[in-house]
Parts: C-alpha cells; sequence; structure tokens
C-alpha cells in the first residue's frame, strides 16, 4: 500500500509540474476573511503539494507575478503559496509583496527569508489547517496591520494581461502581456521596510 500511494503522489507531482502559474496558484486556494481593530481584510491561502518541491520553487518568477496578479483580481489583501513537500516534510512560502512578507514575519518569525525577500522556509511545517492558518490568525489578532509600502499590487488591472486557454489541454491557463512578468536576466523582489 505505501509503495503504490508513493507512485500516485509522484505521478501528482509529474502533472503539477507541467501545470501554468495560474493552474498552481488558483488550484488548491482558501479564502479567509478577518476583522480586527489593526486590519480588515480577505487572506488567500494556496497550497501544492509535492513530492519534488525544487520543480516548482524553480519556476518562482513565473509563479510570484501571477500571485499578484491573482490577488489583484480577487480583491485579496493578501495571498500566500506554499509549497510543501510532502516527502521531507517541508514548506516554503512564496511571498509576492510588502504585505505578505510582513504578515509572515509576524505569523513565523522564527523562519529565514530568503535574500530576494521571497521566499521563506517554513521547516517542519506542512498543514494549511494545524500550521499555517492558526499562526496567521494569531498574528492578525495580536495586532498586525498592512505596511504603508504595497509593492507591485498597486497596478493597475488592465496591465495584468489577459488569461489565455490552450485549446489542446483546457487545463493549462496562461498570462499574456502582463506588465509583472519577470523580464529575461532579472529576479522578482520584494522591498522590505
Amino acid at each position: 500500500i505505501q509503495f503504490l500511494a508513493s507512485q500516485q503522489f509522484k505521478e501528482k507531482s509529474k502533472e503539477l509540474a507541467g501545470l501554468s502559474a495560474h493552474g498552481l496558484v488558483n488550484g488548491d486556494q482558501k479564502c479567509f476573511s478577518f476583522a480586527t481593530e489593526t486590519f480588515t481584510g480577505d487572506v488567500g491561502f494556496a497550497v501544492v503539494e509535492t513530492t519534488d518541491d525544487a520543480v516548482i520553487i524553480d519556476r518562482l518568477d513565473e509563479l510570484l507575478p501571477e500571485i499578484v496578479a491573482c490577488k489583484m483580481e480577487k480583491n485579496l489583501s493578501a495571498l500566500f503559496l506554499a509549497v510543501v513537500n510532502i516527502v521531507e516534510l517541508k514548506g516554503t512560502l512564496l511571498l509576492c509583496g510588502p504585505s505578505e512578507l510582513s504578515m509572515a514575519k509576524a505569523a513565523f518569525p522564527d523562519c529565514k527569508v530568503n535574500d530576494a525577500h521571497t521566499m521563506m522556509d517554513l521547516g517542519s511545517r506542512v498543514s494549511r489547517k494545524k500550521d499555517y492558518i492558526p499562526e496567521i490568525t494569531k498574528a492578525v489578532k495580536a495586532g498586525w496591520k498592512r505596511p504603508v509600502k504595497r509593492g507591485v499590487s498597486v497596478v493597475d488591472m488592465e496591465a495584468l494581461g489577459k488569461l489565455e486557454v490552450d485549446p489542446t489541454d483546457y487545463q493549462r491557463i496562461t498570462r499574456r502581456g502582463s506588465v509583472l512578468a519577470v523580464k529575461a536576466g532579472q529576479r522578482f523582489t520584494v522591498d522590505d521596510d
């Protein structure tokens, strides 16, 4: 049974690797609403579970602009994407802007952020229900508020480009013409206040 389960997870991971950034960001995403004295808004939290997290994380510069676009389209205050390695039981949180960076630092103060401020190593935290949302909720209830600096989240909606469906594969949806797309030789970065 264990062997069969591991084979199924490997196949699922291969399938995930072929999904578009839009598919990965929107595939397993939930929204959580908050209303406190310091913050009122909706936080989206997407999760990609895989046996090979490097394949997903290697697409960081494709995923981050799509996270920003989806955040804006859904009018979310913040949107996270956690990439979970289900074999090694480790999580990586993708951070698309100053709000996500600030909230993640408040929720997971012991976790390290990369130099570009776009990824946080969550260690052995792998569950949205048990590990991620309870800590974000605690941070918000403890007084977290959005930073003044909003980064690329203030881009005009028209500049986000258009979603296109591949006529040969209706599950493959890609964004074309977005001003957020990372140009060759550049990296997506987040300003840290």
